[in-house]
């Protein structure tokens, strides 16, 4: 009976968390539910207890609860508990840091924070699933199993008296201070199932999160996001085109850059696109994996977490090669040695029909289909096996390029049509050079339309020049460059053209002299040519001009008056005793006249500012020489106004 029982709970996997995130627990606990135990500890020193006593087989840490570098105490615990399976949760920076042990597998999965239950339910099995493969595995001995039945009952049970001491007292203290706040106990109950659940079968959220836009009202239900938001509760999250919800969303951000729910929307479809390939990649579904990390990868996924999934699906088709290569070995030394008599034409024969079960028609090399078919007819031409398995490759690879062509994966179509070559009829490789041909042809032609769209949606939504790579100047000059004849793009550009025109007038009209000479230098940019275009730019220089020359003011004592006329004296301030001064600036033009006179203080205002002007207009200096021609100077001077006092 004890045996039953010993066996029974070595079958619940046992989870330690090193965290001081409370989000993070609450999100693992959700996750794993109450099949697995799940252990609490908020600081690293209190780890190799729990791993001591046993029955523990994942260590999930949280790199921001270390006090120490995450490299060496992970080194450490894994030379302790070498089959202990380590999840590392963290931040990017983090992970870089890890490359180096998540690469050689000490660490064996790396999650990103935050995380919602499903993603956190997707590692906790993998990482179980690993665990279990490693207590299989013949020759592992695990920690747990050196450990002695009886040692192991003493360890458990001097563990879980120190934690009901500690809680004990943790009770104590806090119900003797604050009775109404109890603190929960450091190892819980399982939590309550999560309000949230995943379709793990796609790898996606089955319903759409807080982040997407809820369908409550009428009107939502037929606007552009009610409609993105259907697509994302229906998971058709990038197909079919025109009714998907990366492409709904993308039209509203585009409608109005700042919308929440929408921003909100795209990153939940992002996170689901992310959580089929990592679901792929962890159930091991490889192909499935590289489809759903370009796709992701075009929907606009963040570059760093791409580029991590992509090493991790070229790690597992190495792992899955590997171990494929050393199961053909002992399949092919098992039948060579079953029959020593079959040719070596045969055995070519055999080995292509395998790859090409495998779906390696052409990779890798020197061990996929083409390169088995190959050997066989250099062998024996007239082998019929050789040529039976090059009549299977021929159809098998005229068959994935008609896919490819039908998916637009025109590389892999090339490469296969490549392939083909002395395989296949000639006539069937003709015919497939021309549809592929077509349908890049067609491809450029939809993207190119695309292009044109969006520049002509942009224009009506007066997005002209703003925001950066998303509006209808960088639209109209990226189709300019890959299609300078398409239909429709000569009018367009002379309508967007002259709005630009239009906005730099309008500016210029403000004073607002940089801000018009950036919207006339998109409308040359676009290739926009008109008088009006002309007119605005020559204006826009005049102006510009004009305000460098009125910024370049002198004091009048720099220049060589030859004419001063005194100002009269106002008959009322004379008769007040009024005193004060006026400061003005004016033109000295070429001939040395004085003009464009402009006040710019005086004290007191309103009683001497138009005897000063009446004065200085008719003072005359002698002209300004620059390099020996005269110009025109700006000038400021202040004329004061005194009471003759007689002693």
């Amino acid at each position: 009976m004890d045996a039953l029982r010993f066996s029974l709970a070595s079958d619940i996997v046992e989870l330690v968390v090193l965290t001081g995130d409370e989000i993070f627990l609450q999100t693992l606990r959700e996750a794993v539910g109450p099949a697995r135990r799940l252990w609490h500890v908020p600081s690293s020193d209190k780890v190799s207890d729990l791993l001591v006593a046993g029955g523990v087989g994942i260590l999930v840490l949280d790199v921001q609860a270390l006090n120490e570098a995450p490299n060496q105490f992970i080194t450490q615990i894994k030379r302790q508990f070498p089959d202990l399976v380590v999840v590392v949760a963290g931040n990017r920076s983090a992970e870089t840091a890890l490359a180096s042990l998540i690469s050689d597998g000490t660490v064996y999965r790396f999650i990103h924070k935050p995380m919602s239950p499903g993603r956190a339910r997707l590692f906790a099995d993998a990482a179980v699933k690993k665990y279990e493969e490693q207590r299989k595995r013949p020759g592992s001995i695990s920690v747990a199993a050196i450990t002695s039945p009886v040692n192991r009952g003493l360890l458990v049970g001097a563990v879980c008296s120190a934690l009901c001491v500690a809680l004990g007292a943790i009770w104590l203290l806090r119900h003797g201070s604050h009775p109404e706040s109890a603190a929960p106990p450091a190892v819980d109950a399982p939590a309550a199932p999560p309000a949230r659940s995943e379709d793990l079968s796609s790898g996606s959220p089955a319903s759409s999160s807080a982040a997407a836009p809820a369908l409550g009202s009428p009107a939502a239900e037929t606007s552009l996001l009610g409609r993105a938001a259907q697509a994302l509760a229906a998971n058709r999250l990038t197909a079919p085109a025109g009714d998907n919800a990366l492409e709904l969303y993308l039209q509203a951000l585009a409608r109005n850059p700042a919308d929440k729910d929408a921003r909100g929307g795209l990153a939940e479809v992002h996170e689901r696109l992310l959580a089929r390939a990592e679901n792929a990649l962890l159930e091991e579904r490889l192909d499935e994996a590289s489809l759903a990390i370009d796709t992701a990868r075009k929907a606009g996924v963040e570059s760093g977490r791409i580029a991590f999934l992509t090493a991790q699906l070229v790690k597992a088709r190495e792992q899955v090669k590997s171990a494929a290569a050393a199961a053909r070995a002992k399949s092919d030394a098992a039948a060579s040695a079953a029959t020593p008599a079959a040719s070596q034409a045969e055995q070519f024969s055999a080995l292509a029909t395998q790859r090409m079960a495998d779906g390696h028609l052409t990779d890798p090399e020197k061990d996929n289909a083409l390169f088995y078919v190959q050997e066989a007819l250099r062998e024996d031409p007239d082998s019929s096996a050789a040529l039976a398995a090059k009549e299977a490759l021929a159809l098998s690879l005229l068959t994935a390029v008609h896919g490819a062509i039908d998916r637009r994966d025109f590389t892999h179509a090339a490469n296969w049509l490549e392939g083909a070559a002395g395989i296949a009829a000639p006539a069937n490789i003709g015919n497939l050079k021309e549809a592929l041909a077509a349908a890049r042809r067609q491809a450029d032609t939809d993207a190119w339309d695309q292009l044109m769209k969006s520049a002509q949606e942009r224009v009506e939504q007066d997005r002209l020049i703003e925001p950066a790579n998303d509006n209808a100047a960088y639209y109209v000059v990226t189709l300019r460059g890959l299609d300078p004849n398409h239909a429709g793009l000569g009018a367009l550009t002379q309508d967007l053209g002259a709005r630009l025109v239009a906005k730099g007038r309008r500016a210029l009209t403000l004073e607002q002299y940089d801000a018009a000479r950036s919207w006339l230098d998109q409308a040359a940019a676009i290739g926009y040519s008109a008088p009006e275009e002309t007119a605005a730019q020559h204006d826009l220089e005049t102006a510009a001009a004009q305000q460098k020359f009125m910024a370049n003011v002198v004091n009048a004592s720099e220049l060589n008056a030859d004419k001063t006329v005194q100002p009269a004296y106002p008959l009322k301030a004379r008769e007040r005793g009024t005193e004060g001064w006026v400061e003005l600036e004016f033109t000295v033009a070429e001939s040395g006249a004085v003009k464009d006179i402009a006040v710019r203080s005086a004290n007191p205002a309103g009683v001497f500012e138009q005897a000063a002007i009446g004065a200085l207009s008719q003072w005359h200096y002698k002209p300004v020489l620059h390099d020996t021609q005269a110009v025109a100077q700006r000038a400021r001077i202040r004329i004061r106004f005194a009471m003759d006092r007689k002693t």
